[in-house]
């Protein structure tokens, strides 16, 4: 959503702010932003590469957590701040094991949505799409992730770190994991 929000908003909006003195209403930029959005089909490219990035933000969280004692991992300048912002905010979240429909439930994203938006100019693509772990003492999977913005993920993964939840994972072969995924599918 992000990639094609930057798309939309680097894109002349001239065409629906016709110049011409016609009775025509002027749009608002947000209105045109939207009028944009809903014109731009969900193009494969796009997806491929949200996606791409997406995997690999994933494979190298996961190579991190397996290699190095991620209680002492940082994984943003900002981890203290994330860290102490998240306590505050979502005091009786636990981190290990996730519920989703908790996590997606309309009070819990508006909790969220403020939460990321107090980040917004000190973490880069703060909003893009990442993958998390529900439970955080199994690998990645299908079925153990779930997208979130994220300011989101880096928030409960350093939660995690700082709480040791993610050493169960310390010292396990990440390419061994890999291997027997693809066995199994």
């Amino acid at each position: 959503m992000l990639m094609i929000f930057c798309l939309v908003s680097s894109m002349s909006l001239s065409v629906l702010n016709n110049d011409d003195n016609k009775a025509e209403p002027k749009l608002s930029k947000e209105e045109q932003a939207q009028l944009y959005a809903s014109q731009i089909n969900n193009e494969r490219d796009i997806e491929l590469i949200w996606a791409h990035k997406a995997f690999r933000q994933t494979k190298i969280h996961y190579n991190l957590i397996c290699s190095v004692n991620c209680t002492k991992l940082k994984l943003t300048k900002f981890d203290d701040q994330l860290y102490e912002q998240f306590l505050l905010s979502f005091p009786n979240v636990k981190v290990d094991i996730l519920d989703e429909d908790a996590l997606k439930s309309e009070g819990s994203k508006r909790r969220w949505r403020s939460f990321c938006y107090s980040f917004q100019n000190h973490l880069e693509d703060y909003n893009f799409g990442s993958l998390l772990r529900l439970n955080a003492y199994k690998d990645y999977s299908q079925d153990n992730t779930t997208l979130v913005p994220r300011v989101q993920f880096l928030a409960i993964e350093v939660a995690r770190n700082r709480q040791g939840v993610n050493m169960c994972h310390f010292g396990k072969n990440p390419e061994k994991l890999d291997a027997e995924e693809q066995k199994s599918e």
